[in-house]
């Protein structure tokens, strides 16, 4: 594989990178260090020289990698053994803000296995506590669901959602006329 490659060649690699959370494709150059298995697969730990920081890029993600020929010598301060127990595997990224969200009986289940159960109601459904460090993730996330999840708490990303709500409202009735 052509990120494995980079990392024990001590190489840079081009990515072309899908950036969910902008719904783009980017191109970065990075320091590879590593591959990481979190949650939700597996992980490319690279230095991004542009950013000056480690980031994380998820394989299923990568559209494009090129290892360039140009080596790079690893920095002292950069620590993967950070990440073994770090957000890759805790789903909690730093500065993360926490949400409580209702999900519904027909989806309990699911978010048992896959969020921190905080509450669990009389009728099947379940209130699950969320990190989040942007309240647009987060009403995407929530949006994911299709009417099977409601942000109760903040009051700021609730808004934010019933906002977003109304506008599929909107253009829904728009297309139907």
């Amino acid at each position: 594989m052509t990120v494995s490659r980079a990392v024990s060649e001590q190489r840079l690699v081009r990515l072309e990178y899908y950036k969910q959370n902008e719904d783009t494709f980017s191109e970065r150059t990075v320091e590879p260090y590593g591959l990481i298995n979190g949650r939700e697969g597996w992980y490319l730990a690279g230095y991004d020289p542009a950013k000056q920081a480690l980031r994380h890029f998820r394989l299923d993600r990568i559209k494009a990698a090129v290892v360039t020929d140009e080596p790079f010598a690893p920095r002292p301060d950069v620590n993967l053994a950070d990440d073994i127990h770090g957000w890759p595997k805790t789903g909690e990224v730093e500065a993360s803000k926490r949400a409580r969200v209702w999900i519904s009986p027909e989806r309990a289940r699911w978010a048992r296995e896959e969020r921190n159960v905080v509450a669990e109601c009389s009728d099947g459904a379940v209130i699950v506590e969320i990190g989040f460090k942007g309240i647009d993730w987060l009403v995407r996330e929530t949006l994911k669901e299709a009417g099977d999840a409601a942000v109760l708490e903040p009051a700021g990303a609730r808004e934010a959602l019933l906002d977003a709500a109304a506008e599929i409202a909107d253009a829904a009735a728009l297309v139907s006329g």
